[in-house]
């Protein structure tokens, strides 16, 4: 018995002794305390044995949490699932990386994989610094750009080259416009990667441009890359073959490297791009997604690009989202969403007054857009109707024999250019004072080509709206946007007397809208940011300012407005009520208690949306209990999102007139 009470007590002092030591460890590594956010924190004596590549050791007494940081949203996800992508070989004995001391894996997290911003005491090792480039000189030879589109494989390769090349003098004398207007002097000659993903990976689906293929993504490639070049800065187009050479890949065992070796500033690519860029760089891939722009014609949505949210989804998940990105990184053909860039695309230069006079005259023709036969079919009547009121009527259709057009109802008075190069095309325009609309493609350049040009436009209306729920072309696009008729931008932001939307099955509708421009003048109309000057003044506005590397300043805070909408009303729309433009950016700015009760807002409880379904409505106030709602995942802030019930709150700002893009102190 005396023993046994001896072993017992001696059992309780080794207790003792190894909990006194587990808490000693517990000091030095790091007390694991849970947040009010709920999310593991770790405070102590940060980075004690946490080695660096150059072999120097930390030892300073710090604080470290995991930051909450709208430019790094996916920090606190990495730093809670750090454990489950543990790598010996390449977290501790390549960078040191003590994965029990979270200011050691906040350490690497911001500098080697820049997930996370970096501590504040450790600055200088900023994967971002600055790079100390050369001044971006404006450029006025194209020959050179000309020789970097060297790859014949691609037939898009030879058509880009001939727009770039006839469209050229009027890019310098939008540049030389601009220049007068704007100081375009003492900017840095940034590096930028281009790659074209989509058009590479589906050559079936781009490779006949001269044929009637897919020409929206063409035009859209061809105007960046021109502006680019122009600005001055250097260009790598590249494929996905010379991918991996230019891209840092990380080292023979797959580990990231704290120094990249490429230095590259920007990379316009698209989704396809993306992936193949991610899947290349590997345990790099941090350092290169903050640096993408994607060039994605439809628009992505938050719900579609946050690959965690689990909500319900109209039509279901898609290939194409999950992307992980910022939304203002994906830059659309049109301005669909202020939640992302709008990048656009070019129209050559407004007819002169004298040119408009010498149209007015002899603009007797109807121009139709339809380039594949396919598209005509159930059209017949619609454009027998045209016929009634235009002399001639004129098409461009790709390669179809006669026995196909006759197949899709094409009548024989229907004159064929066949698929023809931009000057022949504007020379269709200039006979032409109406452009036709068959109802596809959907969303593309050519009626905005066709009103610069003195033609009016037939839209066709869709009742009801096509989504990605009715419609097979939207089903797999990572948006949930109404689309109203075949151009919903020529449709609501330009409208009568240029743009005509009709039912074109509803003969009475066409005939009276043919009457109408039948008896109108002709007046050519382009909105600014569809001239190759607006394009240059917004696309050097994105390379100068916009950085989701870290964070940003711009556009100016000093620019905010809150606004409320109303019941179900979403934050595009509630602001363009007020004559303003939803700014994603700003909604970390008003995302606080402080801030909705400084504005006013009627809430009587604040809490975090924690319904996936809700998450992306905060902010917001609920109409049931007043119970405001407010963001906890910046991920999922949305200027779209809308439903009955809940009023949205919104960070509005000035636009400049027919430049949606800019603000009025953007610069």
């Amino acid at each position: 018995m005396r023993f046994k009470r001896f072993f017992l007590a001696r059992k309780r002092c080794l207790l003792l002794w190894s909990g006194l030591l587990s808490f000693t460890v517990l000091l030095q590594y790091g007390i694991v305390v849970l947040t009010t956010d709920n999310k593991l924190s770790f405070q102590g004596k940060p980075g004690k044995s946490a080695k660096l590549a150059d072999d120097t050791v930390i030892a300073k007494s710090k604080t470290c949490e995991i930051p909450s940081n709208s430019a790094f949203p996916l920090c606190s996800l990495k730093v809670e699932t750090f454990h489950d992508s543990w790598n010996r070989k390449c977290h501790k004995e390549k960078h040191g990386v003590d994965p029990y001391n979270i200011c050691s894996v906040l350490e690497y997290l911001s500098e080697v994989e820049a997930w996370c911003p970096v501590l504040p005491w450790r600055v200088d090792n900023d994967p971002f610094k600055p790079v100390n480039r050369t001044e971006a000189v404006i450029r006025t030879d194209v020959s050179e750009l000309l020789a970097k589109l060297h790859d014949d494989r691609y037939a898009w390769n030879a058509w880009m080259r001939l727009r770039i090349s006839e469209k050229w003098p009027q890019w310098r004398e939008a540049v030389d416009e601009l220049v007068a207007e704007q100081n375009l002097f003492n900017r840095k000659k940034k590096k930028i990667l281009l790659y074209m993903g989509s058009l590479e990976a589906t050559p079936g689906f781009f490779n006949n441009p001269f044929t009637g293929g897919c020409l929206g993504e063409l035009t859209q490639w061809s105007d960046l890359i021109c502006v680019l070049y122009t600005l001055g800065h250097d260009l790598i187009i590249t494929s996905r073959r010379e991918l991996p050479s230019i891209v840092t890949p990380p080292d023979s065992k797959g580990c990231p490297s704290r120094t990249l070796s490429d230095d590259i500033d920007l990379i316009f690519t698209d989704i396809v791009g993306a992936n193949k860029i991610i899947d290349v760089s590997g345990s790099h891939q941090s350092r290169y997604r903050c640096k993408m722009r994607l060039l994605d014609t439809f628009g992505t949505d938050a719900h579609f690009n946050y690959r965690e949210y689990e909500g319900d989804i109209p039509g279901g998940r898609t290939s194409w989202g999950d992307l992980d990105l910022q939304l203002p990184q994906f830059m659309t053909l049109f301005p669909h969403s202020p939640d992302n860039s709008f990048l656009g695309f070019a129209v050559p230069k407004n007819p002169t007054i004298k040119q408009t006079e010498a149209m007015q005259k002899k603009k007797i023709n109807a121009l139709v857009y339809g380039k594949r036969a396919p598209f005509w079919k159930g059209t017949t009547e619609y454009i027998n109707m045209v016929k009634k009121y235009f002399h001639e009527v004129h098409a461009n259709i790709g390669a179809e024999n006669v026995e196909e057009l006759h197949k899709n109802g094409i009548p024989d008075y229907v004159i064929n250019h066949g698929v023809v190069n931009v000057s022949t095309l504007l020379g269709l325009f200039a006979n032409s004072k109406l452009f036709v609309g068959l109802g596809f493609p959907f969303e593309g350049p050519a009626p905005i080509e066709a009103l610069a040009n003195g033609c009016f436009f037939i839209n066709p209306k869709f009742d009801p709206p096509y989504d990605r729920v009715n419609h097979p072309f939207y089903k797999g696009k990572p948006m949930n946007r109404k689309i109203t008729s075949q151009n919903p931008y020529a449709e609501l932001l330009i409208g009568e007397p240029f743009v005509l939307t009709v039912d074109i099955k509803n003969m009475t509708e066409v005939e009276e809208a043919l009457k109408k421009i039948a008896s109108s003048s002709v007046i050519p109309h382009v909105p600014y940011e569809f001239t190759m000057k607006g394009m240059v003044e917004r696309v050097n506005a994105y390379v100068e300012h916009q950085d989701f590397c870290k964070p940003s300043i711009w556009p100016p805070i000093e620019e905010l407005k809150i606004t409320m909408g109303q019941n179900g009303q979403s934050c595009e729309f509630a602001c363009l009520n007020k004559a303003l433009v939803c700014e994603p950016t700003f909604f970390t700015a008003i995302n606080t208690e402080e801030t909705l009760k400084g504005f006013g807002v009627p809430c009587d409880t604040f809490s975090s949306a924690l319904l996936h379904n809700e998450r992306i409505l905060a902010p917001s106030i609920k109409a049931s209990d007043n119970s405001c709602q407010l963001q906890n995942n910046s991920m999922l802030f949305s200027c779209r999102g809308a439903k009955p019930g809940v009023w949205r709150i919104c960070p509005c700002r000035s636009y400049r007139k027919e430049q949606t893009a800019l603000c009025e102190s953007c610069f």
